[in-house]
């Protein structure tokens, strides 16, 4: 492929724009998406080598994908990132793939979408090709790695950026009817998951947020569960109905436990929900029903029975009510009030013209 040189310094090769000369007698190379970006970076490298910073800054690490892996995933339990066991699940996957020996400065872009290209032909334990979502989730974990490595001083940049996310299709939303839900609660295996089932179809509480919860956290006197969100210290408070208070009230404290849904370890919390809540989606013969479903099942039957969208966006903790539209078609009443109101203003014209004349 033929090289087009734009500007001393800077070449166009096939889809990018790389770097590559000398000044004061050091080698500048780099590359880059776009031909502004060559730029800046070329202008930044004889800038650092200027003030005699340039080798400091361009100094390789030797710290591998491994040892980085394992940094970060400290932090993440320290800050109490939501849902800690998928993110371990997934930077274990990515640290397997591309290797715990690789230098954490040797992963490129093109490393990052072969990676990308590698899991959206891979097969998921069902069989079948993984989803878009299943590898989107993936990438973002890895790009969240990469962008700390940069934020922490291990790298220069951020060799994911630029690298595109899956469109991922919007597929009918699924919730439970009343009829289903009281089919899951039957078939609930265990006393323990029944009211963890109930907690959840009654406040729209996420799984991590119900598995995690403990009685520091829970008030029954006033009638509310008041959660913290650990990365930015922002107070949410989660009414309680009296049938949901009466629930909790049932479940015995365990004094070798501060959760509400203590564990067979000693203080752990329940941790075999996964296990009992497939037993009970068969048992009630449901399809397509993730314990996630019970949070829309929530916002679902909130919606058509009246309660505005803003409400719901309240009670779910949505940061944008963009979140909560999506229910928006199961409450069609203020849609209908709406054209009553066109066709009175019109039927009322109509007749008074009537009347007039």
């Amino acid at each position: 492929m033929a090289n087009n040189r734009k500007e001393p310094g800077i070449y166009h090769r096939g889809n990018r724009w790389e770097v590559d000369t000398f000044y004061h007698g050091q080698r500048l190379r780099d590359s880059c998406a776009t031909l502004p970006a060559a730029r800046k970076n070329l202008l930044k490298m004889k800038t650092l080598i200027d003030e005699a910073r340039y080798l400091e800054k361009k100094r390789v690490p030797k710290e591998t994908l491994g040892e980085f892996a394992s940094e970060y995933l400290n932090w993440c339990a320290d800050v109490r990132q939501k849902d800690l066991r998928s993110k371990k699940q997934r930077i274990g996957l990515i640290v397997c793939k591309l290797g715990k020996d690789t230098l954490l400065a040797k992963v490129t872009r093109a490393t990052i979408e072969s990676f990308q290209a590698e899991r959206s032909s891979s097969m998921s334990r069902r069989n079948t090709l993984l989803k878009p979502a299943t590898v989107n989730r993936e990438m973002a974990a890895l790009k969240h790695l990469l962008s700390k490595a940069v934020e922490w001083d291990v790298l220069d940049r951020n060799p994911a950026i630029g690298v595109k996310l899956f469109k991922e299709t919007n597929r009918r939303l699924r919730y439970l009817s009343v009829e289903e839900c009281r089919a899951l609660l039957e078939a609930c295996p265990t006393e323990t998951l029944r009211r963890v089932v109930i907690l959840a179809l009654h406040t729209g509480m996420r799984k991590g947020e119900i598995l995690n919860l403990k009685w520091q956290n829970v008030n029954l006197r006033e009638g509310f569960i008041e959660l913290i969100e650990q990365k930015n210290g922002e107070r949410s408070v989660i009414p309680l109905s009296d049938y949901v208070i009466g629930i909790l009230k049932s479940i015995p404290r365990r004094l070798d436990s501060e959760f509400v849904f203590a564990g067979k370890n000693k203080g752990e919390p329940f941790c075999d929900l996964k296990r009992q809540f497939a037993a009970a989606v068969k048992a009630a013969r449901l399809e397509g029903v993730t314990f996630h479903v019970l949070r829309h099942t929530a916002a679902s039957l909130l919606t058509m029975n009246g309660v505005d969208l803003k409400t719901v966006q309240e009670i779910l903790r949505h940061k944008s009510v963009t979140m909560t539209q999506r229910y928006a078609h199961l409450s069609p009443e203020h849609k209908k009030a709406a054209v009553e109101a066109l066709a009175a203003a019109l039927q009322g014209d109509r007749t008074a013209k009537a009347e007039a004349a």
